[in-house]
């Protein structure tokens, strides 16, 4: 798939910013795209960069989810007696599902990921911050 301005459409929730959805293992992302302080086209660019080599982006992005948040769970949020065991790394990649993509500027990328309530069902977010490596990532929600 190949993102282009004539599919896009105008985010209703945050001005100057675009959506569109993408899809990926037969499962529907959506994707905002928002300029911020460039052209739409520059945006486009790092969208289409991301989307067009997406299993490397993935597992680049679910990587530092895992390296990230796995030893937490295990030590501040599993309860076996309420149905959250503690996990080992399949185990814990295995409850993570992408939920979308937001594409920052020209180098700014989030992947949002549903944790199955192990986090409470807050979002996990890897977060690239140069367009090409996920170094970070948050927890929102």
């Amino acid at each position: 798939m190949k993102i282009t301005k004539e599919i896009l459409k105008i985010d209703p929730n945050i001005e100057g910013s675009f959506i569109v959805e993408f899809i990926w293992n037969d499962r529907k992302i959506d994707l905002r795209l928002d300029p911020d302080d460039v052209s739409i086209e520059e945006t486009l660019a790092l969208a289409n960069k991301i989307i067009g080599n997406f299993e490397i982006y993935f597992k680049k992005a679910e990587d530092v989810i895992v390296n990230d948040f796995l030893d937490n769970y295990n030590e501040n949020w599993s309860d076996s007696e309420n149905g959250y065991p503690i996990l080992n790394e399949v185990e814990f990649r295995s409850n993570l599902e992408i939920s979308g993509i937001n594409f920052l500027s020209k180098d700014c990328v989030d992947i949002f990921f549903n944790e199955n309530g192990m986090f409470g069902n807050h979002s996990l977010i890897a977060q690239s911050f140069d367009g090409e490596n996920f170094e970070d990532s948050t927890m929102y929600g």
